[in-house]
C-alpha cells in the first residue's frame, strides 16, 4: 500500500496543538500501514507448502495459461509498489510493529484527554472568577441591605450572565424590599424570556402586578408580551386589557394604558369596542382627559354610529333623534312626511337610516351625552389639579423627598377623604390615592400607619385588608421600624392569633436586640396568653444578654414584680433579686426591691429587713443614697422594731450619715459655684450609676431617678399597703421609695 500523501499547508503560522495532532496521525498511519504489511506477510508464511505449489501448478495449466515474466524496471508498478524500509519494516517483528500502533493510539487518546481536561479547568475557572465576583456584590448588599447601588450593581451583573439560578436569586431578593421598582420587574421579565420558560415569564408578570398594580408602564410592558407570545388569541389579549384596567384603570396618569387598549382595538377594527372603551374614558378623571374626550370627537367622526353601537341601543337612540328632529320641523312639513315619520323605527329604507341629516343628528346625540359625562369628571380633575401639580416624583425611589412634597402628599388625602365623603362621593378614590401615595413615600412610616387607621375607621370587616397593609409595610418596606411591628403584632394578638403575634415581635428583635421595650413587649404578650413558662425563660434570657449591669438590674426587678404579683412566687422573687445583687452590688434599685418583697411577705421579718438596708449603705455608693437607707432604716425600727436599743443606735448613725451627707453637698456647691443643686442634676456615679436611673433602659417607667424630690417620695413610701397599721403609711409610700421597689405598679 503507498504511503498517504499530504497536502502541504499554507496561509497563516500553525498552531503547536495541530502540528502535533498532524504529527500523531501521520505516525498512526504509518505505524498502521505496517502492521498491515506484516500481518499478510505473516499469513503467507503460515501457508502450507503443498498449498504453494498447487498455486504455482495452476497457475501453469491450460486453463491458466502462463504470462510472460516481462517486467519493465524503467516504469515500477505504483499501485503494488509497497514502501520499504529495510531496517524499521524487514527487520523487525509483527508484534514490535503492533507494538508501535498501540503507542501511537495512546498518544492521540492522551492528547485528547488533555485538551479536554484544560477545556474543563478554564471553565471551572472561569466559574470560580464569576462566584467570587458575584459573592463580592452580595456581600456588598448583605452588609447594609439599604444600599441601593449596591442593589444594581448586582443586578446588572447577573442580567449581564445569564445564569438562571444566580439571576432569579438576585432579582427575587431585590424585588422582596423594593417591590415598587416596576422597571425591575421589567428586567426580571426580559431575563426570564432569555433564559427561563414561558410559565415563568407569566409568574413574574403577575408577582409584578400584584406588587405594583399602580404601575402603567409595568402593564403596557406585559400587554406587549401577552400580543406578542399569544397574538392570535383576541379573547385573551382582550382579558388582560380589562384586568388592567380594572387595577389601574383609575389611576391618574392611566391614560397611557387607555391608549395601548384603544391602539390595539383599531388595528383589530374591533371598531364598536373602541366606542365603548371611549365611552369609559371620558368618564374617567385622568391627567389627559380633555385630549381622550377630543380623540372620541375625531374616532365618532370617522364612523356611523350604527357600525359602533348595540343594534338595540343605537335603535332606541333613533328614536329619541328622530322625535326631536320632528318636533323641531314645521307642521307642513310633518304632514307631508307623516307616514314615513311615523313608521316604526328600524322598518326605514337603507338611504333614509343612512342619510347624512340623521347620522348627524345621532352623533350630535352621542356627543351630547358624553359631554356631560367629561364635564363632571372634568370638575373632579379641577378639584384635584392643585395637588397633582405638586408631585413632583410620583415614582419610588430611596432618596428622601423634600418636606414640601411630604405635606402635599398629607394635604391631599386629607382633602380627598373630606370630598369624597361628601354625597355622590366614591371612597374608592381615597383608597387609590393611598395606594399612590404609598409608592412614592414607602419608606415613610407614617403614612402606612395613616392608611391603616383609614381602613380601621370604614365600616365592614376589613381585617384581611388591614392584615395585607401591615404585611406589605413589615415585610417589603419597613423591615425594621419599631412602630409598624408593634402595631401589626397588636392586631393579630386582638384578632386572636398570639402565634403570629409573638414571631413579628421576635423577627424585630433581630434587627434591634439592644431595645428592652420589644422583649418587654413580646414578655407581656406570653403573659397575657397565660404562658408562664416562657415568660420566665425571656426574662432571664434578657438578663443574659443584657448589654450592661444596670439593664440586667431593671430587668430583674421587673421579673421579681411579676413573680410575687402573678405567680405568687415571693421566695424566688427574693433569689432573683439576690443574684442581681451578687452582680450589681452598688445598684439602690435593686435593696429597694428586696425591702419591698420583705415587707409583702408575712409575718415581716424586722432582722431581714434591717439586714438588707445596712447591706445597702456599706456598699460603694453616694452619700446621699446611704442617707436614704440609713433615713428608711430609722423609720421602719420606729414602726416595727421591738428593740429600742437597736432604734437608738440607727438614730446615731442616722446623724453621721446625714452630716457626712450635707458635708459632700457643701463641698460640691463649693467646686460648682455657678451651678445649683449640683446632687441632684442625676450624673452617674463612680460605679457607673445613675443614682437610681437607668439611662441606657428608657423604657422601664417604673425606675425612676433618684433625685432631690426622693424625700418627698420617701414620705408617702407605704400608703400601697391598706393592710398595715395605720401609722405604716406615714412614712413608706407605695413606690418602695420611689425607685422601682414598687409591686407591680407596671401590670
Amino acid at each position: 500500500m503507498p504511503p498517504k500523501k499530504r497536502s502541504s499547508r499554507r496561509g497563516g503560522k500553525q498552531s503547536d496543538d495541530e502540528s502535533l495532532d498532524d504529527s500523531l496521525e501521520e505516525e498512526t498511519e504509518q505505524a498502521m500501514e505496517v502492521e498491515n504489511a506484516s500481518t499478510e506477510e505473516d499469513i503467507e508464511g503460515n501457508r502450507p507448502t503443498e498449498d504453494l505449489g498447487k498455486s504455482v501448478s495452476d497457475a501453469k495449466s491450460p486453463e491458466n495459461p502462463p504470462v510472460e515474466d516481462k517486467i519493465d524496471n524503467s516504469e515500477p508498478d505504483q499501485e503494488n509498489q509497497e514502501p520499504t524500509d529495510p531496517e524499521n519494516t524487514e527487520d523487525e517483528p509483527p508484534a514490535k510493529k503492533s507494538k508501535i500502533a498501540e503507542e501511537a493510539l495512546k498518544k492521540i487518546e492522551a492528547e485528547k484527554q488533555r485538551k479536554e481536561k484544560e477545556k474543563q479547568d478554564a471553565e471551572e475557572k472561569s466559574k470560580i472568577d464569576r462566584k467570587k465576583e458575584l459573592d463580592k456584590f452580595w456581600k456588598t448588599v448583605k452588609d447594609d441591605p439599604t444600599d441601593f447601588t449596591g442593589w444594581t450593581q448586582l443586578l446588572q451583573f447577573v442580567d449581564g450572565k445569564n445564569e438562571l439560578e444566580a439571576g432569579r436569586e438576585a432579582f427575587n431578593a431585590f424585588l422582596n424590599r423594593y417591590p415598587y421598582c416596576y422597571g425591575y420587574w421589567k428586567k426580571f421579565a426580559d431575563f426570564e424570556k432569555r433564559n427561563g420558560t414561558p410559565e415563568r415569564v407569566l409568574e413574574v408578570f403577575d408577582q409584578g402586578t400584584a406588587a405594583i398594580p399602580l404601575s402603567a408602564d409595568l402593564w403596557i410592558h406585559y400587554m406587549n408580551h401577552c400580543k406578542t407570545a399569544r397574538k392570535d388569541e383576541a379573547a385573551f389579549i382582550r382579558s388582560q386589557y380589562e384586568r388592567a384596567m380594572s387595577e389601574c384603570g383609575r389611576e391618574w396618569r392611566s391614560d397611557k394604558l387607555w391608549d395601548h387598549y384603544v391602539k390595539w382595538e383599531m388595528e383589530g377594527k374591533n371598531y364598536p369596542e373602541v366606542y365603548q372603551l371611549y365611552q369609559r374614558i371620558v368618564r374617567n378623571p385622568t391627567q389627559a382627559l380633555s385630549r381622550n374626550f377630543e380623540a372620541f370627537k375625531g374616532f365618532l367622526k370617522e364612523h356611523n354610529p350604527k357600525d359602533l353601537m348595540d343594534t338595540v341601543d343605537f335603535l332606541e337612540l333613533r328614536k329619541d333623534v328622530i322625535i326631536g328632529m320632528k318636533s323641531d320641523s314645521p307642521k307642513d312639513d310633518d304632514a307631508k312626511g307623516n307616514k314615513d315619520t311615523d313608521a316604526a323605527p328600524g322598518e326605514d329604507t337603507e338611504t333614509e337610516m343612512k342619510s347624512a341629516e340623521e347620522t348627524q343628528s345621532i352623533r350630535e346625540k352621542i356627543m351630547f351625552n358624553a359631554k356631560k359625562s367629561y364635564k363632571e369628571a372634568e370638575e373632579r380633575v379641577n378639584l384635584r389639579l392643585k395637588y397633582e401639580d405638586g408631585i413632583k416624583r410620583p415614582y419610588f425611589h430611596v432618596k428622601p423627598l423634600e418636606r414640601g412634597q411630604l405635606k402635599n402628599w398629607n394635604e391631599y388625602l386629607e382633602f380627598m377623604k373630606k370630598e369624597m365623603e361628601k354625597e355622590g362621593g366614591d371612597i374608592t378614590e381615597v383608597e387609590i390615592l393611598y395606594e399612590r401615595s404609598l409608592i412614592a413615600c414607602a419608606l415613610y412610616e407614617e403614612f402606612w400607619m395613616n392608611y391603616i387607621s383609614w381602613w380601621e375607621s370604614r365600616d365592614g370587616n376589613n381585617t384581611e385588608k388591614i392584615r395585607n397593609i401591615y404585611r406589605r409595610a413589615c415585610t417589603n418596606h419597613l423591615p425594621t421600624k419599631v412602630d409598624v411591628h408593634a402595631g401589626w403584632a397588636a392586631f393579630e394578638e386582638i384578632q386572636g392569633d398570639f402565634d403570629a403575634a409573638s414571631k413579628i415581635l421576635e423577627n424585630l428583635e433581630t434587627s434591634h436586640p439592644e431595645l428592652i421595650s420589644l422583649l418587654l413587649k413580646r414578655t407581656n404578650l406570653e403573659r397575657r396568653r397565660g404562658n408562664d413558662e416562657k415568660v420566665g425563660e425571656l426574662y432571664e434570657a434578657a438578663m443574659k444578654a443584657a448589654s450592661n449591669k444596670s439593664t440586667a438590674s431593671d430587668l430583674a426587678i421587673k421579673y421579681a414584680r411579676y413573680l410575687r404579683l402573678h405567680q405568687m412566687n415571693t421566695v424566688k422573687a427574693s433569689q432573683v433579686i439576690n443574684t442581681a445583687m451578687e452582680s450589681d452590688p452598688a445598684n439602690p434599685k435593686l435593696y429597694l426591691q428586696q425591702v419591698d418583697l420583705l415587707l409583702n411577705t408575712m409575718p415581716i421579718d424586722v432582722q431581714e429587713v434591717v439586714a438588707v438596708l445596712e447591706k445597702a449603705m456599706k456598699q460603694e455608693m453616694p452619700e446621699k443614697q446611704k442617707f436614704l437607707f440609713s433615713q428608711r432604716k430609722v423609720e421602719f425600727l420606729e414602726d416595727f422594731g421591738s428593740d429600742i436599743a437597736a432604734l437608738q443606735t440607727a438614730r446615731t448613725k442616722h446623724i453621721e450619715a446625714t452630716n457626712a451627707f450635707k458635708e459632700t453637698v457643701a463641698k460640691e456647691k463649693s467646686n460648682e459655684p455657678d451651678k445649683t443643686n449640683s446632687v441632684d442634676d442625676g450624673k452617674e456615679n463612680k460605679n457607673g450609676n445613675s443614682n437610681g436611673s437607668a439611662a441606657s433602659y428608657p423604657p422601664v417607667t417604673n425606675s425612676s431617678s433618684y433625685t432631690a424630690q426622693q424625700t418627698q417620695a420617701y414620705n408617702n413610701y407605704g400608703s400601697r399597703y391598706a393592710n398595715y397599721p395605720q401609722n405604716y403609711g406615714q412614712y413608706y409610700g407605695g413606690g418602695g421609695g420611689g425607685g422601682g421597689g414598687g409591686g407591680g405598679s407596671g401590670y
